[in-house]
């Protein structure tokens, strides 16, 4: 509707004057995880360990063994150990590449705490930009007339 009326005010205005039309497509990416939160946490827990590793190898000794429960309460309760752990460090914790990817992983455990999550997105699809280049979300098209406005907008799931 509000690009409807943005044209017809153009074509008003003759601000549109061309007769063609350009059209494009572009995949955006679903705001959903296709992970399952226990793969998730175990993924962003790891990302911290790996980057204080990087540091500091010794740190391995001071975590303790990563959980072999289907349950996300443990490997939430897991993720709070390496926080601690971490934090217990100031040396480390304060370098950017640990900081960063720990704050990340802080969110996650307090999104998670508060029971959010993204929602299962029934319209969302894996599509493919290459052979080898999947994706997961939609296929947007996009009209445009030679003077540059959106003159329509029809999204789609990735497959069609």
């Amino acid at each position: 509707m509000l690009i409807g009326k943005s044209v017809e005010i153009a074509l008003e205005k003759e601000i549109i004057k061309s007769k063609s039309i350009i059209v494009d497509a572009t995949h955006p990416k679903a705001r959903y995880n296709q992970k399952s939160p226990k793969e998730f946490l175990q993924e962003k827990s790891k990302i911290v360990r790996k980057a204080v590793y990087q540091i500091d190898e010794s740190m391995k000794e001071k975590f303790s063994l990563k959980p072999t429960s289907d349950e996300v309460e443990v490997e939430l309760d897991y993720c709070r150990q390496v926080i601690s752990v971490v934090e217990k460090e100031p040396q480390l914790a304060m370098i950017p590449a640990v900081k960063e990817k720990l704050n990340v992983l802080k969110e996650v455990v307090e999104d998670f705490t508060e029971q959010l999550s993204y929602s299962n997105d029934p319209d969302a699809r894996v599509g493919y930009k290459t052979v080898d280049s999947s994706f997961f979300g939609y296929k947007m098209h996009i009209a445009i007339s030679d003077e540059r406005i959106i003159t329509a907008v029809k999204a789609k799931n990735a497959t069609s």
